[in-house]
Formats: C-alpha cells, sequence, structure tokens
C-alpha cells in the first residue's frame, strides 16, 4: 500500500524515489519544502554518488517499470 501524496503541496513525497526530467538522475527525496501562497512545492532529491539535485516538484517525475527494475532493494 502506497502513502498518500498531494502534488499540490507537496506532501508525502518525503522518502520517495523519483527522477528529475531532464538528467534523468534517479534518487530518494531527502527533503521537502511544502507549496505556500501560489508557491510551487520544492524537493530535494538524494542521488546515489551523495550528490543534491533541488527543484520544483514538476522538475521530477515518478519512475517508470523499466527503472524501478533498476533500483536496488535496501
Amino acid at each position: 500500500m502506497s502513502k498518500a501524496k498531494v502534488p499540490e503541496t507537496g506532501a508525502g513525497y518525503l522518502g520517495e524515489t523519483m527522477v528529475h526530467r531532464i538528467s534523468r538522475a534517479m534518487g530518494v527525496v531527502e527533503n521537502v519544502v511544502e507549496a505556500k501562497a501560489g508557491w510551487p512545492p520544492e524537493i530535494t532529491l538524494k542521488l546515489p554518488d551523495g550528490t543534491f539535485k533541488k527543484g520544483k516538484l514538476s522538475d521530477f517525475r515518478e519512475p517508470n517499470s523499466a527503472e524501478r527494475k533498476k533500483i536496488s532493494p535496501a
């Protein structure tokens, strides 16, 4: 059973695996700044090499089935 995620506010995305749309870098959501006063939610994605990617929630997407198979169980 998955967590309830609210894209309008960014709630529920912490700890989820996401993919950066442009670079296709895959990582785990480390931090979420919830949306306030018309600003979109922002997330910080921690990549496997230890670096971070920051951006709006719309800059990221959920991994497809082929990408999910590449994820090693932790």
